[in-house]
């Protein structure tokens, strides 16, 4: 357990960083598509809201980059003796750290925009994590 007190702070800030970075893009993305002329988006249309953000693509990305530091992170201090309660525990506490960190942050924003941003760091990451110990566990 005394590995998990190094790699949950490095994953909680390196997912974190990788995520607001993929977020900065979608707006990025969104204000060009709005720049080009785009009328806005009806109300209900989360469709067309999802494209101008490029969700997809971005969501993708922070994905692949959290799989990448998990795999890193897991390799730092594997120990043959590590098993299922050391991932479970790892991808809990860098999951509900950085759910907390987001929600915090976007406190002045809607309800539905924290849960919205919490739900797409949570839910990519808890996968990514999952697989990228997974794949640890295979490879040692």
């Amino acid at each position: 357990m005394d590995a998990l007190f190094l790699i949950v702070p490095l994953g909680v800030a390196l997912t974190l960083v990788v995520f607001f970075f993929f977020e900065k893009r979608a707006i990025a993305s969104k204000k060009l598509k709005e720049s080009q002329g785009l009328p806005p988006p009806s109300v209900e249309d989360f469709y067309e809201k999802f494209q101008r953000y490029e969700t997809l693509s971005n969501v993708i990305g922070f994905f692949i980059a959290s799989y990448v530091i998990s795999l890193a992170l897991a390799s730092i201090k594997y120990d043959p003796s590590y098993g299922l309660t050391h991932a479970l525990s790892y991808i809990f506490a860098t999951t509900f750290i950085g759910t907390l960190i987001i929600f915090g942050m976007k406190l002045k924003k809607s309800i539905l925009v924290q849960v919205f941003a919490t739900f797409l760091y949570g839910a990519p990451h808890i996968v990514a994590a999952s697989l990228a110990f997974l794949t640890r566990y295979l490879i040692g």
